[in-house]
């Protein structure tokens, strides 16, 4: 973790996501984020570990899940331009990452007008539902650890800071 000029900058494999400490933060404040990042980092790293069992390091459970999320979030199928846009990566990077997901039959692209959009098929919800069920079987050990107060504190605590994150993330608060 690198801590300067006001920010902490956090980097994984995917992308960058940048913090910002309002300067009137007291010590405590930052004591308390610095213990939080590491618990998020090493989440992350539970979560990667998990998806490097499949056979292409997690890839398509990565994409098929992100435009499931991102359906459900929004209510409609994502663009290619907004794959880009969210990823940060350029639209042929985008185009790459998706042909082997789509020559297995996983996902379909569909021109409506100038976009394309990205509909998960059948064959690809089944698939994430299998991959979702390796993911929940590790995620049901770790929660069955907590009490029903414990997992309502945690779900509600999770979604805010999730909430806070990703609104700042999209007002361009965020390195990506």
């Amino acid at each position: 973790m690198t801590v300067h000029a006001g920010r902490i900058k956090i980097i994984d494999d995917y992308q960058m996501i940048t913090i910002l400490l309002k300067e009137d933060y007291t010590m405590n404040d930052k004591e308390r984020m610095e213990r939080a990042l590491p618990l998020l980092l090493r989440m992350k790293d539970c979560v990667r570990k998990s998806r490097m069992r499949s056979d292409d390091n997690g890839k398509t459970f990565l994409v098929l899940s992100s435009l499931s999320e991102y359906q459900s979030r929004i209510g409609r199928p994502a663009t290619v331009s907004e794959i880009a846009h969210i990823t940060g990566l350029a639209l042929p990077n985008v185009s790459r990452l998706l042909t082997p997901i789509e020559q297995q039959g996983l996902i379909e692209r569909v021109k409506e007008g100038r976009s394309v959009s990205i509909i998960i098929t059948e064959q690809g919800n089944a698939v994430l539902a299998d991959q979702r069920d390796v993911m929940l079987e590790g995620l049901g050990r770790a929660l069955g650890e907590l009490g029903d107060d414990e997992l309502e504190t945690y779900f509600a605590i999770t979604e805010k800071i999730l909430s806070s994150l990703e609104e700042y993330c999209e007002e361009g608060g965020a390195d990506v």
